[in-house]
């Protein structure tokens, strides 16, 4: 057996070498051609915006409550943590 450019090849006195059949070559091209689109996680997305407008409303408690720290001197920066924070993007 001669091995081919892509790679050895099942021959058979009788039949000769095997080709891919015509059907084959017709699903190849028609999968080739046509585009396709999956729909398999449409259900998801439903979940996933209730869940992002959930923590959309999370983040304006936080935001309120930081507001009201701030206008009554309640909210105070820890400098060393954000020094440690600013060296730490700088050495990125």
């Amino acid at each position: 057996m001669i091995d081919g450019v892509n790679g050895p090849r099942e021959v058979n006195p009788l039949e000769g070498i095997k080709r891919p059949s015509a059907e084959k070559s017709k699903e190849k091209k028609k999968s080739e051609l046509g585009d396709r689109a999956e729909f398999r996680y449409v259900q998801n997305v439903g979940e996933l915006s209730k869940e992002a407008k959930s923590i959309s409303s999370v983040r304006e408690e936080l935001v309120e409550e930081l507001k009201k720290a701030i206008e009554s001197g309640n909210y105070f920066i820890d400098t060393e943590r954000l020094a440690q924070k600013i060296l730490e993007e700088l050495s990125k």
